[in-house]
């Protein structure tokens, strides 16, 4: 999922914030860039089954993608709702619709999705 939204994130949005970085990591050694998209797969729990059990053939895939910026919430909203068009364009559904968690000098707008993943699907 990190690889599809940063490849699939508007150019016109990526010019417009250079420092734009996305991420998989809650820590990082390193002095933060904002905006920051953290991708982080959730509660997913496998669907279906095989008269064996050996095969896993579908996976009801959860997501939550955290968007933080040090000035303020129209930013994160901005690229919040890039990550909605391209999770949508994917067929995973927003639960609960991006909502602001902010902390301190950070601004946060946190999002979650879902959908089945079967054995074989292209996202």
């Amino acid at each position: 999922m990190f690889s599809l939204i940063k490849a699939k994130f508007s150019t016109k949005i990526k010019a417009k914030y250079k420092d734009l970085n996305f991420t998989t990591s809650d820590r990082s050694s390193t002095k933060p860039k904002f905006p920051t998209v953290y991708i982080h797969m959730i509660d997913s729990q496998e669907v279906g089954s095989d008269l064996e059990g050996t095969s896993i053939p579908g996976v009801n895939a959860a997501f939550q993608v955290d968007v933080s910026d040090n000035q303020n919430n129209s930013r994160t909203d901005e690229v919040a709702r890039e990550v909605l068009r391209i999770m949508k364009s994917m067929s995973f559904k927003p639960m609960p619709m991006p909502m602001h968690n902010n902390s301190g000098d950070v601004y946060i707008t946190t999002a979650r999705y879902k959908r089945v993943i079967g054995d074989g699907d292209i996202l």
